[in-house]
């Protein structure tokens, strides 16, 4: 007969090999890069667009009218493009310049900004950009 102990053993030593391969999901954040960023696109330099959760300052540096990176300390970056709308502007409006872009093929741009725990993206439209092939892109 199976001692008691022993059983007891066996279960818990296989729940916490288990629990070692639990994953968490990680949170996810889109924001409008253009709102955030609002008047400053006209002048160059590094401006604080944003505070993550974890108090850490957003900046976006801008040249001649154009986002050319975003950067929080000790957070990594990614540029992704999603034909999808993921940031919205103002609930309840909705522009007519927006309408005429969701007939055409018309890509999103946005700066990806991570760590372990959270994922925080800031989308920006086309002209808000410099559009090359360095953007991946966003898989859901």
């Amino acid at each position: 007969m199976i001692n008691r102990r022993l059983a007891l053993g066996v279960i818990a030593a296989a729940t916490t090999f288990d629990a070692s391969r639990i994953t968490f999901a990680k949170e996810k954040h889109h924001l409008n890069g253009k709102d955030l960023l609002g008047e400053r696109i006209k002048k160059n330099g590094k401006h604080k667009i944003h505070t993550t959760g974890k108090k850490v300052d957003v900046f976006a540096e801008v040249s001649n009218g154009k986002v050319t990176a975003v950067a929080a300390a000790g957070m990594q970056m990614k540029k992704v493009r999603s034909r999808q709308k993921l940031a919205e502007t103002t609930p309840g409006i909705t522009l007519a310049s927006m309408q005429l872009a969701q007939a055409e093929v018309y890509y999103y741009y946005g700066y990806w900004v991570y760590d372990d725990l959270t994922d925080y993206y800031y989308w920006f439209p086309a002209d808000y950009v410099i559009v090359d092939s360095s953007w991946i892109d966003y898989v859901v």
